[in-house]
């Protein structure tokens, strides 16, 4: 599964849990990273009005190293902090499949898919980034490493892939929005 935006000089590891005895976690974020709903509603629960979505690049032109025809490049934001920067891989067949993902403008890609009886979603997979393995324009200090996960959909017989970096405004977020509730 390729990434497109990501600095190609430097191979990413994944692995199939985040963290290991060396790269644990913050407690906040790993709910995040595990959980298997759409974090686009978690975000917008979280944030109440605050929440927003970005959407830097939805290009059409064939992608180098890859076979996807469309890249889609978004950043979910909670009031003035960037949270979720996400890159989806849509390939030729599947767009042309399923044309509807052209027309996706400024909705969320899961919340889409989720209204489909068709789609199902693989494994994750995790890495921690280091600042040379970031997208080059990530929303986010270029200094520290960031926390991602990866997966592919299936929508019939065709999938995508949506990768996501958990930037650090996630957890000003969250704990901002805790500080306020207690």
């Amino acid at each position: 599964m390729p990434v497109l935006k990501f600095q190609r000089d430097n191979a990413i590891s994944w692995f199939s849990a985040p963290g290991d005895a060396t790269t644990q976690t913050q407690p906040l974020l790993h709910s995040w990273l595990t959980d298997t709903g759409l974090l686009t509603a978690r975000l917008r629960q979280q944030c109440s009005d605050g929440f927003r979505l970005e959407v830097i690049e939805d290009s059409f032109a064939w992608q180098p190293d890859s076979n996807a025809e469309k890249l889609r490049r978004i950043v979910l934001w909670c009031g003035d902090h960037a949270c979720i920067y996400a890159e989806t891989l849509l390939p030729e067949t599947t767009i042309a499949e399923h044309p509807w993902l052209k027309e996706l403008g400024d909705e969320p890609l899961g919340e889409a898919l989720q209204r489909r009886l068709d789609v199902s979603r693989g494994k994750f997979e995790f890495a921690l980034l280091t600042p040379n393995q970031l997208p080059i324009d990530l929303p986010a200090p270029k200094d520290i490493a960031l926390w991602t996960r990866r997966s592919e959909f299936f929508i019939g017989s065709t999938s995508l892939t949506v990768t996501e970096i958990f930037l650090p405004g996630i957890i000003e977020c969250l704990t901002h929005r805790s500080r306020s509730v207690n």
